[in-house]
């Protein structure tokens, strides 16, 4: 079953990334070090929000890992991108984790550029933020 939602939880401290289940499926009878489809979800697809904590440096991993793995591109184009989204602020380091490609970032980019973030349909994305809770 795929999962299409990128869950941000602050309660859990930990993002959800989406997933397509043949891709799981893929990694699961690629490789030995996986016991079963569950493990490859836990290890790949939910990543703690530790790891997005400098979103400068998490832009920069995040871009890299896109491109090189995912998209399986060159070393200059994923630093010549990394480098280009190091330092754009408004762009979240989860979304690009969430990417499943670099059509899906470009997407996301044109939508972030034009203020237009309701239009982005690739994956649904929900974030869980826990209530401040305040005692008089």
């Amino acid at each position: 079953m795929d999962h299409n939602i990128l869950i941000v939880s602050e309660k859990d401290q930990k993002a959800y990334l989406p997933y397509q289940y043949n891709e799981v499926e893929k990694i699961y009878h690629s490789s030995s070090q996986y016991q079963s489809i569950e493990d490859v979800i836990q290890d790949l697809y939910i990543l703690p929000l530790s790891r997005f904590q400098n979103s400068i440096l998490s832009r920069f991993r995040e871009t890299l890992h896109l491109v090189l793995h995912k998209e399986k591109g060159s070393l200059f184009c994923a630093l010549d991108l990394a480098l280009e989204l190091m330092f754009k602020y408004e762009l979240n380091p989860i979304i690009i984790a969430a990417c499943r490609n670099l059509d899906e970032l470009d997407i996301y980019l044109d939508c972030l550029e034009e203020k237009e973030l309701f239009d982005f349909r690739c994956f649904e994305i929900r974030f869980e933020v826990t209530p401040d809770i305040y005692i008089s």
